[in-house]
């Protein structure tokens, strides 16, 4: 167990001692000052998921490949636009994929993002052999664990929040990307994340609680990684958007000259937070922010498009983030 000024992390390696871990940490956390944020308070909790795109440091290590090293002035420039973006989602809680260390993430939160109120995060264990990690920010105290999913190399970030004396649980994901594959690791995920929501959390508490799932899952809606979280009682919320809006994430297919739009980023939420009591969800959308946007020309078509790395330009994401508005029980 390791306990940091900004935030709390459960240390083990199987699911099944999730509940013996975390009930000392409990009495620490609760014990915490908690910011009071303007949403909170009218009622609502916003939960936001953003892949934002290699956010190394310009260190040389066994984990980033000499290609991947980028100037301090880059970092700084990368940082600033993350940042901007983040302000704009104004959420109460964001997961985060392709953070490279803790250290980047306490730089965000704490120099560029100071004025934001995100006081608390955590990053999951960094054994992705690439630094590409979850993470999560929030602008209250939570509890967090990062369990690990059968021959893949990045874990599933759990947090727990506590809103008017009700736990909310999110759940940060980052599956396996599709070069080379990776069908079988995304189920993999899949099947984790089913764990947790079915079975682990639901006997830590003693009862079932409202819990919302998001992340970059590298599968569209009709793959088979988020069908079966569908097929295990989570509801995905952005599934019947038009797709014009639902899309997250353009690719370029070089080899048929064409351009896909996929949905890869996802939210799914439990029965607990659809059942018409206590924490409910409200809605789900993708955020398009503008100053992240604009037109590529390809094939003769002009594209909307993130702003994201190209070569020496630093972008802001290739992915756009999603986010979902919670309301609490004492919302009128």
């Amino acid at each position: 167990m390791r306990n940091r000024s900004a935030h709390l992390l459960l240390s083990s390696d199987s699911l099944v001692t999730f509940a013996c871990r975390v009930t000392l940490l409990i009495l620490v956390a609760v014990s915490a000052i908690c910011l009071s944020h303007a949403h909170v308070q009218a009622g609502e909790v916003r939960v936001a998921f953003w892949n934002v795109e290699n956010l190394f440091d310009q260190y040389i290590d066994k984990r980033t490949p000499i290609a991947d090293v980028i100037l301090p002035e880059k970092v700084r420039e990368k940082l600033q636009k993350d940042a901007t973006i983040i302000r704009q989602l104004d959420a109460d809680i964001v997961g985060l994929m392709e953070v490279e260390n803790r250290g980047l993430l306490r730089e965000l939160c704490h120099s560029y993002l100071a004025d934001s109120g995100y006081q608390y995060f955590e990053l999951s264990d960094e054994t992705d052999e690439r630094g590409i990690d979850v993470a999560i920010i929030a602008r209250r105290t939570f509890l967090s664990h990062s369990f690990e999913v059968p021959a893949f190399y990045r874990g599933i970030l759990v947090a727990r929040f506590t809103f008017d004396g009700q736990p909310l649980y999110v759940i940060v994901n980052h599956w396996k990307s599709r070069f080379g594959g990776g069908e079988d690791l995304r189920m993999n995920c899949a099947r984790v994340v089913t764990d947790l929501v079915n079975h682990q959390i639901p006997t830590y508490e003693g009862r079932a609680v409202p819990i919302i799932i998001g992340g970059d899952f590298n599968d569209d809606d009709t793959d088979a990684s988020p069908v079966h979280l569908e097929q295990h009682d989570m509801m995905n919320t952005l599934k019947d958007l038009p797709f014009k809006e639902r899309w997250t994430l353009p690719y370029n297919n070089l080899d048929e000259k064409r351009v896909e739009y996929n949905g890869f980023d996802h939210i799914f939420i439990n029965p607990q937070l659809h059942d018409g009591e206590g924490i409910e969800w409200e809605s789900s959308s993708v955020i398009r922010p503008a100053i992240m946007t604009r037109e590529r020309k390809l094939y003769g078509t002009s594209y909307t498009w993130p702003d994201d790395d190209d070569r020496d330009h630093i972008g802001y994401s290739d992915h756009y983030p999603v986010m979902a508005t919670i309301r609490l029980p004492n919302a009128e």
